[in-house]
């Protein structure tokens, strides 16, 4: 929840800034959900039943997602991931049109710090979950050789929740249509990460949202996978596994994971 002092740097930020009333109303309303976001019931680690029962509604708000930035994929020719950075691009350029490129430099101060403590959470339930094993080349006081630790998972997680509250927020000032709205409508609805990927099963190549859950499961506390259109769960992954690694919930499926735009994807 929002505190004092947050309210207090909203206020000043769009008072020093000279922020005119109808942009302040939205800076604060676009603030307000991002803060909202309870990052508590979000790393909470849930029975596989019922995590099932939200499915339904999880894969209704995938395709919202899915389909509100198909439409740059289209006119640019590129990946839905890779189409995420149009509209956000855009939006940077118009708040320095606008004069306001400023006050969101000092704006995103408050949501990065939002940002880390949904990465501070993720921390606390990767303490209590299953990892994989930790290389003998890893350093385990610097954190680096390799891009699979659960500490690195956890930076991920942090990384592109900031991103996507940024986005949001500033599409949501800026913007007449914010195709940021359905992904944080997923951070309100429990997920950890977001992320699409390449996929392929039964030759057939195709670019699915991903969204990941921690569940409880009989090996322990997991992160749940789960894939737009799965009407159960199929997958999931120990916490720093790569994200190729798609482990069997009940039985093995031919999906693979190919390939996404991600620092993190290193099949080597």
């Amino acid at each position: 929840m929002t505190s004092m002092i947050d309210i207090a740097l909203v206020e000043n930020i769009i008072s020093k800034h000279q922020i005119g009333e109808d942009t302040a109303s939205l800076i604060k309303q676009s603030w307000n959900r991002i803060d909202a976001i309870d990052e508590s019931k979000t790393f909470r680690y849930e029975p596989i039943t019922e995590f099932e029962k939200k499915l339904t509604n999880l894969n209704r708000l995938k395709e919202k997602a899915t389909e509100s930035f198909r439409p740059f994929a289209d006119r640019y020719q590129t990946s839905l991931c890779a189409a995420m950075g149009v509209p956000m691009m855009d939006s940077i350029s118009k708040a320095r049109d606008a004069g306001i490129y400023e006050a969101f430099y000092e704006l995103f101060g408050l949501t990065n710090a939002k940002a880390k403590r949904f990465g501070l959470a993720a921390l606390y339930s990767a303490i209590q979950g299953q990892k994989n094993e930790v290389q003998d080349t890893y350093n385990i006081v610097f954190d680096r050789d390799s891009p699979w630790t659960f500490r690195n998972e956890v930076e991920h997680m942090e990384e592109y929740a900031r991103y996507h509250f940024n986005s949001y927020i500033i599409n949501q000032v800026v913007n007449g249509t914010n195709p940021f709205g359905p992904v944080v409508e997923l951070y309100e609805n429990g997920a950890a990460d977001f992320i699409f990927m390449q996929t392929e099963q039964d030759g057939k190549v195709k670019e699915k949202l991903a969204t990941f859950h921690t569940v409880s499961t009989d090996i322990g506390n997991v992160i749940a996978v789960h894939m737009a259109g799965d009407d159960n769960l199929f997958h999931y992954r120990r916490w720093g596994e790569p994200y190729f690694t798609l482990n069997a919930i009940k039985e093995k499926t031919k999906l693979r994971i190919i390939g996404i735009a991600d620092q993190r994807f290193v099949t080597s």
